[in-house]
């Protein structure tokens, strides 16, 4: 029994040490116009969970945004979700964050909440209010469905947000309930969700109301779909006009009546890229570089992780082109991960690439004559390419300042001079620095060798005295 229950608590300790969820709250103090998160990071979880987000006195909850990273452990690359809420606050004060806790399946996190400060912005305009669209401000009483794009033209490859919101005013006269709305919306985005597109869905899971002023009038919003499309030719979306049918309770004997709203269709122009000859990305990116030591001797290998980051179709972004010399130097395939964030009507993330770099010839090997990625700046509407930095040196002895530059080069290095610093340490980072004798003592494995061994002798002596009686 002593076994027994030494083993139970050993697991339970080895279960806390290993936590699968954790919480991470945003800045606490920040202007009205900015929102408010707390992201819940779900490791080694294919799929999404279902994580139920506090209520916070003061704030509105604007939609929830989710994101997939692929990080490389121990040459396992395990995936990760990453769950954000996003929270509007109704005016500048101060709001309290009361601590919570967040469960997935038996692993818990616990925060202990913060204390937000919202500042005020001069000219800013107030939370919660629409611009009035050419048509006109709905009349009062009203209750309309909506079909809302963020752009009204942008070039091919370029992304756009599409959302449906369905508005009802405070003074509405009548009662209205959602019915069977999870098959209307299914079909609503199959009309409205255009063809040679590449679709990128936000999964709206929580159908709150939204107070918003539209021409000084009070309105809840519901939104029900939202979507960035990033369309592959040059061809007009055309979107069409779609209907959501919404149930009137009628008297206490009487049926409901069904209500009918439709929106207004949409046209956005797609215009060709100028002078493609083929496909480039479209975006607004940077390059973030590193290479995990910046000597080598001929013949042995030297990481280089080619980073792309900014906003863009993230998961379609095509490997740098590989640019030949006479260096005689042998450039692997490289290993691809990513990280998706999906934030309202932007799609963000950064993209990377890890290659095996092998030099043949004592010298320095520009990494800028070597890789080159050419994408699309639809804001400048011009072509541009992102190139390396660094350089690595091939021959001689590594010194104290090799070192340092090796264990400096495990920090992201931007080519461009700007950016943040959004990838991971790599795990190559000091290792010549390392003493190869000194080996790690797995504690776990031992204690579950000792108690392996003292089930058995346990045993061992049962069976003897069994024997011996």
């Amino acid at each position: 029994m002593f076994v027994l229950f030494f083993l139970c608590f050993t697991e339970v300790f080895a279960q806390q040490s290993d936590n699968l969820i954790a919480i991470e709250l945003g800045p606490t103090n920040f202007s009205i116009e900015r929102p408010y998160t707390i992201s819940v990071t779900v490791r080694n979880s294919e799929d999404r969970p279902d994580i139920r987000f506090p209520d916070i006195p003061g704030l509105l909850k604007k939609g929830i945004s989710t994101s997939v990273t692929s990080p490389e452990a121990d040459g396992k690359v395990t995936v990760s979700q990453v769950i954000t809420q996003i929270y509007q606050a109704k005016a500048p004060g101060r709001y309290v964050v009361a601590p919570f806790t967040v469960s997935v399946g038996d692993n818990v996190a616990r925060s202990e909440g913060a204390v937000l400060i919202v500042r005020p912005t001069a000219g800013a305009s107030a939370p919660g209010s629409l611009s009035v669209t050419a048509a006109g401000p709905p009349p009062a009483g009203s209750a309309f469905l909506q079909l809302t794009s963020s752009k009204s033209q942008i070039y091919a490859g370029e992304g756009v947000a599409l959302s449906l919101s369905f508005f009802i005013a405070d003074n509405y006269p009548y009662a209205l309930n959602f019915t069977a709305l999870d098959r209307q919306i299914q079909q609503i985005a199959n009309r409205i969700r255009p063809v040679n597109v590449w679709e990128e869905n936000q999964n709206i899971t929580e159908l709150k109301p939204v107070a918003v002023s539209i021409g000084n009038r009070k309105f809840r919003q519901y939104r029900l779909y939202q979507a960035v499309f990033f369309p592959v030719a040059a061809r007009p979306l055309a979107i069409p006009a779609v209907t959501l049918q919404l149930a009137r309770p009628g008297n206490v004997a009487g049926a409901p009546a069904y209500v009918a709203f439709t929106s207004k269709p949409l046209t956005i122009d797609v215009r060709a890229l100028p002078r493609s000859g083929g496909q480039v990305p479209v975006g607004r990116f940077q390059l973030e570089e590193r290479l995990d030591r910046r000597r080598v001797p001929a013949g042995q290998s030297a990481r280089f992780v080619f980073q792309i980051v900014g906003e863009g179709n993230i998961a379609t972004l095509p490997a740098p082109v590989t640019l030949p010399d006479s260096s005689g130097t042998d450039i692997f395939p490289p290993e691809e991960q990513q990280l998706i964030n999906r934030d309202g009507n932007r799609i963000t993330g950064r993209k990377s690439f890890s290659y095996f770099i092998v030099p043949h010839r004592n010298g320095v090997v520009s990494l800028a004559n070597r890789f080159q990625w050419v994408y699309f700046d639809p804001q400048l509407a011009r072509y541009d390419t992102l190139r390396p930095g660094l350089s690595l040196r091939v021959g001689g002895t590594p010194d104290s300042t090799d070192v340092a530059a090796a264990v400096e080069s495990d920090e992201l290095l931007t080519g461009s001079g700007k950016g943040t610093n959004l990838a991971a340490k790599s795990i190559y980072a000091g290792l010549k620095t390392q003493d190869s004798q000194q080996q790690p003592i797995d504690w776990a494995g031992l204690i579950r060798l000792l108690a392996s061994s003292l089930i058995a002798v346990m045993l061992v002596g049962v069976i003897f005295i069994i024997v011996k009686k």
